[in-house]
């Protein structure tokens, strides 16, 4: 046997068994720990949704899923961590379409259509128009024309870029209407001044919304959903109120890193399939005013690319700055 023959083989011989290795480590996943990024701090809808589903996924994939919080740049922080992890299914992240946003917004140190892997939609929240108890509006159409006869109204956000901010910069932009952008640190600072009157209004999450609007604090107009939502059907969308085409929702999904091996990405969609699908998961849905988004890695790639392509647009038509 000659030396280049034999190392051939030697080569060939080696590859095997990377591949065998590689085979065997993908069919037994997971087989250690399972790292859930958050990024946000907990408490908030996508830490609930994480820790639901780690939970759930713990029990069905007999590993533990761990949520790891990692608060910090619009949620970038964490889904940057998740861009840069090995890509074998062992870091993903809860995510919602301020990835979309913050590309729009050009926040991203990132690309989510290089860097990260969909594996699967997980729910969706509307916003809810919300005013003080005494405001004198009492629908879209009276907000509508106060701000086109010249009133004053301010809105309140959990800060710029957050859905609770851009869904009243597209309602600017498709109703030729200008109201004062008032950012906070968060949605909680924003709703103590909405409860007071500091502010006019707030196109603030269903989530923490609701449970005022059912309190007696504030008063809903609208939902900002395509349909109405199922927790308020009493209640118009924005798009019933005039403006044809006004759709904003959160919505949630679940991410790896680029290039993690289909078989353990199809194995996390199956999963989450089956979790979503539970009665105690939609009763989790029901008491969060979350609804069910079905969707694998394609439903959640061809989402993100349709934000991308809203947002991007509407940053450019208002000319919105990441400072402001």
């Amino acid at each position: 046997m000659s030396f280049s023959y034999a190392f051939s083989a030697s080569l060939v011989g080696v590859a095997c068994m990377a591949f065998a290795s590689s085979s065997h480590a993908t069919d037994d996943f997971p087989n250690k720990p399972v790292k859930m990024l958050v990024g946000f701090a907990p408490g908030g809808l996508t830490d609930q949704l994480a820790r639901l589903y780690a939970q759930k996924l713990s029990a069905a994939m007999g590993k533990a899923f761990i949520v790891d919080n990692r608060p910090g740049a619009g949620g970038n922080v964490a889904v940057k961590m998740t861009s840069q992890a090995p890509a074998d299914g062992y870091t993903i992240v809860m995510a919602a379409n301020y990835v979309a946003i913050n590309e729009a917004l050009g926040k991203n140190n990132y690309r989510w259509d290089q860097d990260l892997q969909p594996i699967a939609l997980i729910a969706s929240t509307p916003n809810l128009v919300v005013v003080p108890n005494d405001s004198p509006y009492k629908s879209i159409q009276d907000l509508t024309a106060a701000a086109k006869a010249g009133t004053k109204l301010t809105y309140g956000s959990a800060g710029v870029g957050s859905t609770t901010h851009m869904s009243v910069e597209l309602f600017d932009a498709m109703s030729s209407t200008r109201m004062t952008h008032v950012p906070y640190r968060g949605v909680s600072p924003a709703e103590v001044d909405l409860v007071s009157g500091t502010i006019s209004l707030m196109f603030d999450s269903i989530t923490t919304a609701a449970p005022l609007v059912h309190a007696g604090k504030i008063k809903a107009l609208a939902s900002t959903g395509k349909e109405r939502s199922p927790f308020f059907p009493q209640l118009p969308t924005v798009q019933e109120s005039g403006l044809k085409g006004y759709d904003v929702e959160a919505v949630y999904m679940l991410l790896a890193p680029a290039k993690t091996p289909p078989e353990v990405v199809k194995k996390l969609t199956e999963a989450v399939k089956e979790i979503s699908n539970e009665a105690s998961t939609k009763e989790t849905f029901k008491n969060l005013y979350a609804t069910q988004v079905p969707g694998g890695p394609q439903e959640t790639s061809d989402f993100l690319k349709s934000e991308v392509k809203k947002w991007t647009e509407l940053v450019k038509t208002a000319n919105i700055k990441i400072e402001q």
